[in-house]
């Protein structure tokens, strides 16, 4: 920016010297008066150009509304035109507020206008960050804390493969009578629970209740459907691998809610894709059970079966033995297993 001269004082005293130090004998105030077209300037000021500020109407008028503030004060003489006018206005322009008083030409004006253009910035960031914590947080727990589903085109699968299945075969029905006379001998009384999730889901149980023996059967199968929540490429049989592998971690972490004992887990490899089997002894109230649980998993179909009868002898009951719980029970998996195909 080119320099520029002083601005006039706020006294009717005339100026004693011009923008350079010159002196001048006009008498007239040259920064209120035209310029004769043939006054010769000085040579900073290059051809058609005037000795005028910046600017200069608003800080005449800001001069005689707030004459004497403490914000007031008239640049020096020969002083620099930048600095001059960054007394008035910071470095974006904004005017600042008459409490505010900061020495002319001073370096602290800019930066505190720096500071606080900073300020700014540091809270839209800040804001917008904090906005997209809440949406993601917002998103998990939408989607119940699940890996978040791939993107379309990333092999992402939405539809049943070769090999899946869609329903299930009734539980009731799966369970031969051969595998219920043998391990459940006597009258026995079968209950067919409602299923939520209509034929992708069967349920059925069985107890026996013929003193001295006492057994429950139960038995599930669940065929899971392809699902933006599983794991890998959200097939319907990543969704089976899920929730076999939920129902492992649950017997060797049981919740403390459910007041269960820590399983003792052993695989199983002669029913469906893979499975375990896991015993489990309950007690309550002076009274044990034995409870032995098989989990099957066959492409996107996990059959689930618990068989259990007592654990000590009693004064009604005899004890079951548990190699004979287990074994029913993996009978009754290799059962539902087997009617899928």
């Amino acid at each position: 920016m080119a320099e520029q001269g002083s601005q006039p004082p706020r006294s009717g005293r005339q100026p004693t010297a011009g923008p350079r130090g010159g002196s001048r004998d006009t008498g007239r105030r040259y920064w209120d008066e035209p310029v004769d077209a043939d006054e010769e300037y000085p040579p900073w000021a290059g051809p058609g150009v005037a000795p005028r500020w910046a600017d200069q109407g608003a800080r005449q008028r800001r001069g005689q509304a707030r004459p004497g503030t403490a914000s007031y004060a008239a640049p020096a003489v020969g002083g620099d035109a930048g600095d001059q006018a960054a007394a008035w206005e910071g470095d974006d322009g904004d005017e600042f507020p008459d409490h505010e008083h900061v020495a002319p030409g001073s370096r602290s004006r800019k930066a505190a206008a720096r500071s606080r253009r900073r300020s700014r910035i540091v809270w839209i960031w800040g804001g917008a960050a904090v906005a997209v914590a809440l949406i993601v947080t917002g998103v998990l727990v939408m989607l119940g804390g699940g890996q978040p589903a791939p993107e379309p085109g990333a092999g992402f699968v939405t539809t049943f493969q070769r090999g899946e299945f869609k329903t299930v075969p009734g539980a009731c029905k799966a369970v031969t009578s051969a595998t219920l006379n043998q391990y459940l001998p006597g009258k026995r009384r079968m209950v067919a629970p409602h299923s939520l999730n209509g034929n992708a889901q069967s349920l059925c149980n069985w107890t026996l209740d013929a003193p001295p023996v006492y057994r429950v059967l139960s038995v599930t199968a669940q065929a899971y459907a392809p699902s933006g929540l599983a794991t890998g490429n959200g097939s319907a049989t990543s969704a089976a691998i899920d929730a076999y592998q939920g129902a492992l971690a649950m017997m060797r972490h049981p919740l403390r809610a459910t007041h269960l004992p820590v399983a003792t887990v052993t695989p199983l490899h002669s029913v469906g894709t893979e499975a375990f089997v896991a015993l489990q002894i309950v007690r309550t109230r002076g009274l044990a059970t034995d409870l032995e649980t098989v989990v099957a998993r066959d492409h996107n179909v996990v059959v689930t079966v618990v068989m259990q009868g007592p654990h000590s002898r009693s004064w009604r009951y005899h004890p079951a033995q548990q190699s004979e719980l287990q074994s029913g029970a993996i009978a009754a998996a290799g059962n539902v297993v087997a009617s899928l195909h």
